[in-house]
């Protein structure tokens, strides 16, 4: 049996967030339970990437109020974090009269939250910003901004390892006992599903930030006072060379019946356009992560973009995608409930975080240090601190750890070991369309590995964004599969593109 004394389910924004945050003092063991082979796999890598301001959010709410916090402290975090981030502005457009008052609605809510820089433009100060006519008037959103929710996921996991945070990924929590008392706290059953084997581990403090399985989590220890409705979104993505004329995201009146912000056009940070995301509720029949995209959704997703970019040319989509908001309230109710994010009474140590949508990657900051404060005081409440140096010791003195390609390495020392295996790809290009390098294919593959995570082509497209040009992968996936089985050694056999039913390849076809 493992032993922390803090235990974090789930390595989305938030769950790495927390862990960055507990592990900065350097006090406590920290380990981190994710049921994907890496993070930034659900939530966290399934949405627009947009920093979000706070105006849209009720104000005296927990998402109005670490949503602020997240927006104005953003460019330190980007900076520290070492991720690319643009505060580019937003509007929010009304097209018709009976558009406005809700157009004002959403800037005195903004003005109440402490929301900067919001104004009302009208028409010809629109069309002038924007280059094109379309509305009678737009909320203008100053503190918006833009990036990447791979890099910044991935990079606050990074952070938090090298801080000392012990990451498990492909571990399926399977059951959880309240043992009740400040000497055993929790017991959590995982199933490591690369083995097949079941895994104990043993907390003082148990972190809920599974995401659209909290309620799950939450029912584990007898708890059934929230139930999660999944609504999924979908996506286009343009190429890059239809996506120059707009520079700022473009947004609808939301309708507050949908709980949603509307179908929008958001430019990347890298320069590619996105039209979404829908708002469609999953029925009870269907899997919590069904990930699918619809054709009816993806005619609704090109007339809606064409209404705000009346020039758009979806001739130029290179891929459709959806993600999946884990909302508390359901399609009969509709609309927003508040983040729960509290210490719970009727399960000492246990600290929960369910209904976590959007805003939530924009107060994934804000929240990691509000939930570190809650942990720290239960720790420093409950716990004999001799005990915990012990936990930390034996910790730090654990096996090393074995991946799939057949190497075991040390955390923090594969990068020399593996080079002395094979030596490090040239600057020769892997990927033409992203211009993505050997070298930085083979560097985001050893991150992988330092990180605990087990390798996939998805884990090195969120980190160097190999495939995800015009030809989605076409002429890259077979080099990257060439390259890590020459100068990695891994069995092709075993490598997948991303979950563990994603095997790259059934079969030889020959020897």
């Amino acid at each position: 049996m493992r032993q922390f004394d803090v235990l974090i389910i789930g390595a989305g924004a938030v769950g790495n967030a927390i862990a960055r945050e507990i592990s900065k003092n350097n006090m406590f063991s920290i380990a981190v339970l994710e049921k994907e082979p890496d993070t930034a796999f659900g939530i966290s890598g399934r949405n627009s990437g947009v920093l979000h301001s706070g105006f849209n959010n009720k104000p005296g709410s927990l998402m109005a109020k670490l949503c602020v916090q997240g927006s104005e402290g953003f460019e330190r975090e980007a900076e520290a974090l070492r991720i690319p981030f643009k505060r580019t502005g937003k509007l929010v457009i009304s097209r018709y009269e009976e558009d406005l008052e809700r157009l004002h609605k959403l800037k005195e809510q903004g003005d109440a939250n402490g929301v900067r820089e919001l104004r009302i433009l009208y028409r010809k100060e629109l069309a002038k910003l924007l280059g094109y006519e379309t509305g009678i008037a737009a909320l203008w959103s100053g503190m918006t901004g833009i990036f990447d929710p791979f890099l910044y996921t991935v990079a606050l996991a990074e952070t938090a390892a090298t801080q000392g945070t012990q990451f498990f990924f492909g571990r399926q929590v399977s059951g959880i006992v309240n043992k009740g008392t400040s000497e055993e706290g929790f017991v959590i059953t995982a199933e490591n599903l690369s083995s097949g084997l079941q895994e104990t581990y043993q907390a003082d403090v148990l972190i809920n930030s599974a995401g659209l399985s909290a309620d799950v989590i939450n029912r584990m220890l007898g708890l059934n006072d929230y139930s999660i409705f999944p609504c999924r979104g979908e996506y286009h993505i343009l190429d890059k060379n239809l996506s120059k004329e707009l520079k700022i995201p473009v947004y609808p009146v939301p309708n507050e019946r949908e709980g949603g912000l509307g179908v929008h056009l958001t430019p990347t940070i890298h320069g590619n356009l996105m039209i979404g995301p829908s708002a469609e509720y999953l029925s009870r029949e269907q899997e919590r992560e069904d990930y699918s995209v619809t054709h009816d959704v993806m005619e609704q997703l090109s007339d809606e973009g064409t209404n705000l970019f009346p020039g758009l040319d979806l001739g130029g989509c290179i891929r459709s995608f959806s993600g999946i908001r884990p909302k508390l309230l359901s399609e009969e109710e509709g609309g927003y409930a508040d983040f729960v994010i509290e210490k719970c009474e009727q399960v000492p140590g246990y600290i929960r975080l369910i209904g976590i949508e959007s805003p939530g990657l924009t107060s994934s900051i804000p929240i990691g240090k509000m939930v570190a404060e809650m942990a720290q005081e239960i720790l420093n409440r409950n716990r004999n601190m001799d005990r915990s140096n012990h936990y930390r010791t034996q910790e730090s003195q654990e096996k090393k750890y074995s991946g799939e390609h057949g190497h075991s390495y040390e955390r923090g020392h594969n990068k020399t070991e593996l080079s002395q295996i094979q030596k490090q790809g040239d600057q020769k290009m892997l990927c033409r369309c992203e211009g993505i390098t050997e070298e930085a294919v083979l560097s985001a593959y050893d991150r992988i590995l330092e990180l605990g995570a087990i390798p996939t082509i998805k884990g090195l497209k969120s980190r160097t964004r190999v495939t995800m040009g015009n030809c989605q992968g076409s002429f890259c996936s077979l080099n990257i599969v060439e390259l890590l089985q020459d100068k990695r050694l891994i069995d092709p056999m075993q490598l997948m593109w991303n979950g563990f039913e994603s095997r790259m390849f059934e079969g030889r076809v020959r020897g």
